[in-house]
């Protein structure tokens, strides 16, 4: 291993632009290359952070490059062939951003590659480093409001491109459980496309951990612009988040707590050199970032299968889309359109 980890980038959107700022305040690692088709985009990464060799075919990098690091950056109907990619081309450490693929599928083969190959697999939950996450984490930890009984969570964007998020925060606050069931209900009139992916027009669940705990999801109700954080309801006591800090609610009365944040994706790539080198498990391993993706999956296999979901989902395909070409949500209103304003392409 040289002094410091050799670092490539695929993706040079905004959330590759994310990834390389918090690369660019670690010592430890240098940004050697990065890749993109679209030349205007790569070109603007190279330059902001000296990157020195650009590319616009990812495996050309991977060939080329002997990288320790990547970072998948890249539309979610991507993350597995590159993930996959990276892998063979005996990367150390793979960065994927969430959702982590577009199916179980995908993503049981993302992992399995990842072991095959020995390299090591996290996905971009980077809330997990939040202080306000932690904190929060601690107070349930310790008891605070005695026994969780109920989260709520209102997320507007789609489920797996938004709602991913609070689902992957919820388990982290609570300790990682597992999940034992869901029950969901999605409704799509229109057709509607997130990067070029078919998502629902709106959706809310029922959730159930494993240890008694349930979840209240609501995506895309309401006004759109509308998002509630994660909301916690204990046995004896309440923690409501904000954009600065917490509110903690209890018999002894309410608390108010802020917080400095750091950059979070920063302490999410710090934390890929410790599990690199042995020092400590990354809280972001690939399994937390599948059963995040396998509770937004399970929501429109409830309406697939017309009832509750146990788990493991056994559905490895993506169940909205079944559920469309089917016929069980049927497009009512034709037009097809990407929340994004992506040109919507049904090759």
């Amino acid at each position: 291993m040289a002094d410091k980890y050799r670092v490539g980038i695929i993706g040079c959107g905004w959330m590759g632009k994310s990834h390389a700022q918090a690369y660019a305040e670690l010592d430890s690692v240098q940004m050697v290359a990065a890749s993109d088709t679209h030349p205007k985009a790569l070109a603007e990464l190279q330059s902001e952070h000296s990157i020195p060799g650009g590319y616009a075919d990812y495996h050309d990098m991977l060939a080329k490059e002997d990288l320790d690091i990547v970072s998948v950056c890249s539309w979610p109907g991507l993350h597995a062939p590159m993930t996959i990619a990276a892998a063979e081309a005996k990367v150390s450490g793979i960065i994927c951003e969430k959702p982590m693929a577009r199916t179980l599928g995908e993503a049981d083969v993302m992992i399995a590659a990842a072991e095959q190959h020995g390299a090591k697999l996290v996905i971009g939950h980077q809330g997990r480093f939040r202080k306000q996450t932690n904190a929060i984490r601690d107070l349930i930890s310790d008891g605070a409001i005695g026994r969780v009984e109920m989260l709520y969570i209102q997320q507007s964007g789609g489920l797996t491109n938004s709602s991913i998020h609070n689902v992957d925060y919820a388990r982290y606050i609570l300790g990682d459980p597992k999940v034992a069931w869901v029950m969901g209900s999605v409704e799509r009139r229109t057709d509607r496309y997130e990067r070029a992916q078919r998502i629902e027009d709106r959706a809310q669940a029922l959730i159930g951990f494993a240890g008694g705990a349930r979840g209240i999801l609501e995506s895309d109700i309401g006004d759109d612009r509308r998002v509630q954080p994660c909301i916690v309801y204990g046995s004896h006591g309440s923690i409501f988040p904000g954009s600065g800090g917490i509110r903690l609610l209890t018999s002894a009365g309410s608390k108010e707590i802020s917080f400095n944040e750091p950059n979070a994706q920063t302490l999410q790539a710090q934390e890929m050199i410790d599990w690199l080198q042995g020092r400590r498990e990354h809280r972001g391993h690939a399994q937390n970032g599948r059963q995040a993706l396998e509770v937004l999956l399970a929501i429109s296999a409830s309406t697939y299968t017309r009832g509750i979901v146990n788990f493991p989902l056994e559905i490895s395909d993506y169940p909205l889309e079944l559920a469309v070409e089917e016929g069980v949500l049927p497009v009512e209103q034709p037009g097809a359109y990407d929340i994004r304003g992506y040109l919507v392409r049904k090759d």
